[in-house]
């Protein structure tokens, strides 16, 4: 696996991710303030992802490919009394399918990344929407071929969910919770992804 990790809170086991603060044993003596805790920095990790069983249906014809590529996932840091927290990504893989040809993706995703507990944080259930572009170099429904290679987009956002067993991620990270519609540049609907599961390699 190739990642980059931007903080070693990435890198801590367990509930080694959360901080948990002690417990005062008396009241504090009048005085200054005391300094509010800064918040822990991002996690942040780059990933080499793959997509093995992608399923396009494309007509009446489901199109089975694999996709390989890079993502990246920004996760804020969870607390004790923050168990849910903001995630950020991006995705770009690529494959080939012996009708489509040269099968490209980009997307941009933002969700949520609910933490087990402060004592045992994982499994972490990701709750994603996300943008979906799709690049088909050989692309043929109702009797006519499209201008290679045709772009296609999802009609409405995309709707992923996953587990995250572990940080840095490794293994199946997310999927389709339901199929999404592809549009062409025109807006009239060509195809839908089935399945596209996404795992950390």
């Amino acid at each position: 696996m190739n990642i980059r990790l931007a903080t070693a809170a990435v890198a801590a086991a367990g509930a080694a991710l959360l901080t948990v603060a002690p417990a005062a044993t008396a009241a504090a003596p009048a005085g200054p303030a005391a300094a509010v805790p800064q918040a822990q920095a991002p996690l942040k990790a780059d990933l080499n992802v793959a997509v093995k069983g992608a399923e396009l249906k494309i007509g009446d014809k489901v199109h089975t490919l694999d996709l390989t590529g890079k993502a990246s996932l920004t996760i804020e840091a969870p607390t004790p009394t923050k168990l849910k927290t903001k995630v950020t990504g991006t995705l770009e893989v690529t494959g080939e399918d012996s009708e489509l040809g040269k099968v490209s993706l980009k997307s941009e995703a933002t969700g949520t990344a609910g933490f087990n507990s402060a004592l045992q944080p994982f499994p972490a259930t990701l709750e994603l929407t996300a943008t979906a572009d799709l690049s088909v170099e050989k692309l043929a429904t109702e009797g006519r071929m499209f201008a290679a290679p045709e772009e296609l987009t999802a009609k409405d956002p995309v709707q992923l969910g996953g587990t995250l067993n572990q940080l840095p991620p490794k293994g199946q990270i997310l999927d389709l919770k339901n199929p999404v519609d592809l549009v062409d540049s025109t807006g009239k609907v060509v195809g839908q992804g089935t399945k596209f599961p996404v795992s950390a390699v």
